[in-house]
């Protein structure tokens, strides 16, 4: 009897101990994980979507003015946008402002009453629409006045509300350095600032002021990842046989709109157009929104696989209207009494995908027997039923002149 108790006593005295154990072995764990999320290494790991150097052309005069009437002193070129590139390793945003070339001193960043900014918006892709100021989530850029640099990060609510998330005032910037030259202007923006967005949309602007008046030059939206634009047809697989002709209905869409303003057909060699023609398979845009495409297949046209590209663009309709005092004195807030109404200017842009494919598969034309096998498979179970009646309505009058005469 004592033997057994000895043996209960330390059958129990072991569960005890694994169960401390196990208890030890959870606890660190949870502690680890916590310690993990925690810890600022961790956000070490964290980046948005990373991209190599895409170029954004903005050649034209579309000065916008956003305060007062008069722009005598503006529209210079160190604030009129030619080109805009930029990249992204995940981590940190850089842009390129090519600006006039003939840009070769900073007299025009010193002269007084003289403001000149480069920034840009940033839309982050959300469902809810209703985020970020009319279309901008957030306002980054840097600015001259009297000849000294100034960098401001700002986040924008839908209420109008702005709060100041960085900035750095009165900072040197000498002319011909790493981010202000001779025809350029470089921005760099560190992307845990906006707590590295995984998709997101920006526009590119400069602004240039002298006393209570300004106006800006805008790019349109760029998506980011660059290529994030999609296309469903119905059906999804298209698939016609040499001879026929087919409409095909699509949707084109992007994390930011499906309004499609345009598509064209990209056959190589910089030929570009309305129509797609490639051995005898021509497609055409029937209507833009929402898409209808038209494929004709001649009865010449080779049997094979056909990838029509294309580029669309979507528009992004959005207004953004100035939320920051515009000539506040640094030291007393004082802010010129024209500033204190903004007028409304528009950032509508579009989202244009470099490349989209349009798959179409040409397959051989239809055979006496295949046809007969689809006229069968869509005309045989009524053809069926109507001889099924003929049929017997035939064989009970037969039988019943059989009968009238064995009678």
């Amino acid at each position: 009897m004592g033997r057994l108790k000895n043996s209960g006593f330390a059958v129990k005295k072991y569960l005890f101990s694994a169960f401390t154990s196990f208890s030890i072995i959870i606890l660190l764990l949870l502690l680890l994980l916590l310690f993990i999320s925690s810890s600022p290494f961790h956000k070490t790991f964290a980046a948005s979507t990373a991209f190599e150097l895409q170029a954004l052309s903005d050649q034209g005069n579309d000065w916008v003015q956003t305060y007062g009437n008069d722009s005598t002193h503006l529209k210079s070129d160190y604030a009129n946008i030619l080109e805009t590139d930029y990249l992204s390793d995940g981590k940190t945003l850089k842009a390129t402002f090519w600006l006039a070339p003939n840009l070769e001193n900073a007299t025009t960043y010193n002269q007084p009453f003289k403001r000149i900014s480069y920034g840009m918006l940033i839309n982050l892709a959300s469902k809810n629409i209703n985020t970020g100021y009319n279309g901008a989530d957030y306002d980054y850029y840097i600015e001259a006045v009297n000849g000294k640099w100034s960098e401001y990060l700002y986040q924008l609510s839908s209420t109008g509300a702005y709060v100041l998330i960085d900035s750095k005032i009165n900072y040197s910037q000498p002319f011909g350095g790493p981010t202000i030259g001779p025809g350029y202007v470089k921005l760099q923006l560190n992307l845990s600032s906006i707590n590295y967005p995984s998709e997101y949309g920006i526009l590119f602007y400069t602004a240039e002021s002298y006393k209570s008046n300004e106006v800006r030059d805008f790019t349109s939206w760029v998506a980011i990842p660059p290529s994030t634009m999609k296309i469903l047809t119905s059906p999804n697989d298209i698939v016609i046989r040499q001879g026929e002709q087919q409409l095909i209905p699509a949707e084109i869409f992007s994390i930011f709109s499906n309004n499609v303003t345009s598509i064209t057909f990209n056959q190589g060699n910089n030929n570009v157009g309305s129509d797609f023609n490639s051995s005898g398979l021509h497609v055409s845009i029937q209507r833009i929104e929402p898409p209808l495409f038209n494929v004709e297949v001649p009865l010449q046209t080779p049997v094979g696989i056909y990838t029509v590209p294309f580029t669309a663009s979507v528009l992004i309709q959005t207004t953004v209207t100035s939320t920051k005092p515009i000539f506040n004195h640094t030291v007393s807030g004082f802010v010129d009494p024209e500033f204190q109404s903004s007028k409304k200017y528009p950032t509508i842009g579009y989202i244009t995908n470099p490349l989209m494919n349009l798959t179409i598969t040409v397959i051989p034309p239809l055979t006496i027997n295949d046809k007969f096998k689809d006229f069968w498979s869509i005309y045989g179970q009524p053809i069926s039923i109507v001889l099924g009646g003929f049929a017997g309505g035939f064989a009970s009058l037969v039988f019943g002149r059989i009968r009238s005469r064995t009678t």
